[in-house]
């Protein structure tokens, strides 16, 4: 009777984890919420945060393909730029191109690959990735650009 019970008690504990899995799956969750700090893209409406998500995986497909020629299509200049707490503006496309690699570090790469498309922290000023490393804005003509380089902000 003992071992009657715990083999039924085996089943039922292996139908409950089935279930559980399962009605994660149907709802596209991964069992593991992605936790968000701040308020995301998405208070601002669908369709910004829409183009917040398509700008974000352009500009991961860029760095992951370091392709300098894209990332620097994808600014707006004059760019702000933040190193080390001091401030500047790279003024042109030719600029940037000469600075990529001490902007674009290692861990500027980093941070924007990491990026959850979930947790796209957005406000007034923009949207944000990583820890205020990258802004990026709709401009007033409809295009998403970068606005504020900050490779430093998180180190």
């Amino acid at each position: 009777m003992q071992l009657l019970r715990s083999s039924f008690n085996m089943c039922l504990l292996a139908l409950l984890l089935l279930s559980a899995a399962s009605s994660m799956a149907l709802s596209g969750q991964s069992g593991i919420d992605e936790q968000c700090d701040g308020s995301t893209v998405d208070t601002q409406g669908p369709e910004t945060a829409k183009a917040a998500r398509a700008f974000l995986a352009e500009l991961q497909a860029a760095v992951r393909a370091n392709d300098k020629q894209k990332i620097a299509g994808m600014v707006s200049y004059p760019v702000n730029v933040i190193h080390g707490g001091k401030r500047a503006h790279i003024r042109d496309k030719q600029t940037f191109l000469a600075r990529y690699d001490s902007l674009f570090d290692e861990h500027l790469r980093k941070v924007i690959l990491e990026q959850s498309a979930h947790c796209l922290f957005g406000n007034a000023n923009g949207e944000m990735i990583g820890q205020s490393e990258v802004w990026f804005s709709e401009l007033g003509n409809g295009s998403v650009k970068i606005i504020t380089i900050n490779p430093t902000a998180g180190t």
